[in-house]
């Protein structure tokens, strides 16, 4: 099959190699109609993640000498099944899916893929695969985050909420996941010409640009329950000032250093050091009755199967601002490194 590689962190190349095959009971063989290419992807690229990643290899294959490379970026993608393992009942060759697959393994751009079964859904039937392949990432990312928040589809409708970035691909569908909740309030910052669409997916946008202007509508609209940073910038530190006092509020930014002070540092001084920065940001929220996480994107089933149910209600909608060929992978990542687009680049496999 055709994949693109990253022989060693410095890019990606085409290359024909082996079709995986299942190993566990419990995983599926996709055959790739679409992926998304996510900031991630490109940093993986370009040896993100390479120590952390790597030793958590080393653990999983009981083998020391495991490496994270050579490595096939990719975190999402719209399939199908081409064939299922021995535990696999739920899913049949001939379907249709939407499917997340943990950084640690082996990614989806590529012609084939392994996925785990519990980590895949249905595809819904009122969007092609290059749009659905735009939702399973930015929404598992999103909904890892408000797991740690403790927001969810029960709870949501006494929430309010602010997200900083609200039109970017997290951002958009954080906002998507929590009006699909029943979300009390929803603030997001962005810039001015994204309020049109930030206003569509149902939040109020705040103009970060002006900084001023920011805190005095953020200070208007306050207070709230749950501060969601997908950006890292001034105006999110300060929020911390319009969250509720006393009231078990969080602060959750998945914009987190570990990977990049392990692969500075070593896993001992980056894990050390990432807790430092921690502390250093959570201590004075802590003295007022608040608390800061960072995030990770975690793949979960029980958010696969309620993003194939709110896409075929039409409650969740893919923001696809590009498609490329699959020839065309680099200029996608060259494209989706320059963070600067309101929707997601899917590249299409036919």
């Amino acid at each position: 099959m055709k994949a693109w590689v990253s022989e060693n962190g410095h890019g990606i190349e085409l290359r024909e190699i082996d079709v995986p095959t299942i190993k566990k009971p419990g995983q599926v063989l996709l055959k790739v109609k679409a992926a998304s290419i996510n900031p991630i992807d490109v940093d993986m690229s370009q040896g993100y993640g390479r120590e952390f990643l790597g030793a958590w290899r080393k653990v999983a294959d009981f083998d020391p000498s495991s490496s994270r490379f050579p490595l096939i970026p990719g975190r999402d993608c719209s399939a199908v099944v081409e064939a299922v393992g021995a535990d696999v009942h739920n899913l049949a060759a001939g379907d249709e899916v939407l499917a997340i697959v943990p950084v640690i393994n082996q990614g989806t751009h590529a012609e084939y893929v392994i996925a785990d079964a519990k980590f895949c859904s249905k595809k819904p039937s009122n969007l092609s695969f290059e749009d659905a392949t735009a939702l399973p990432y930015v929404a598992t990312t999103a909904y890892s985050a408000f797991k740690i928040a403790q927001v969810n589809q029960k709870n949501a409708k006494n929430q309010r909420v602010l997200i900083h970035g609200g039109a970017g691909g997290v951002g958009s569908m954080a906002i998507q996941l929590l009006k699909s909740w029943g979300c009390q309030k929803i603030v997001a910052t962005c810039s001015k010409d994204s309020f049109p669409l930030v206003t569509k997916l149902g939040a109020i946008p705040i103009d970060y640009s002006d900084m001023e202007a920011a805190k005095n509508q953020l200070i208007s609209l306050a207070p709230f329950e749950v501060v969601l940073d997908t950006v890292d910038s001034e105006l999110a530190k300060w929020s911390d000032n319009v969250m509720g006092v006393w009231r078990n509020c969080v602060h959750v930014s998945i914009v987190s250093p570990l990977m990049r002070e392990i692969d500075k540092n070593g896993i001992p001084i980056g894990l050390f050091s990432t807790a430092t920065k921690h502390f250093e940001r959570s201590i004075q929220s802590h003295f007022r009755g608040r608390w800061f996480s960072y995030a990770f994107f975690m793949p979960s089933g029980t958010c696969m199967r309620q993003l194939s149910t709110f896409a075929e209600q039409g409650k969740i909608v893919p923001i696809v601002e590009k498609v490329i060929k699959f020839d065309e992978m680099v200029h996608g990542y060259e494209k989706v490194s320059q963070l600067s687009g309101r929707g997601k680049t899917v590249v299409k496999f036919e």
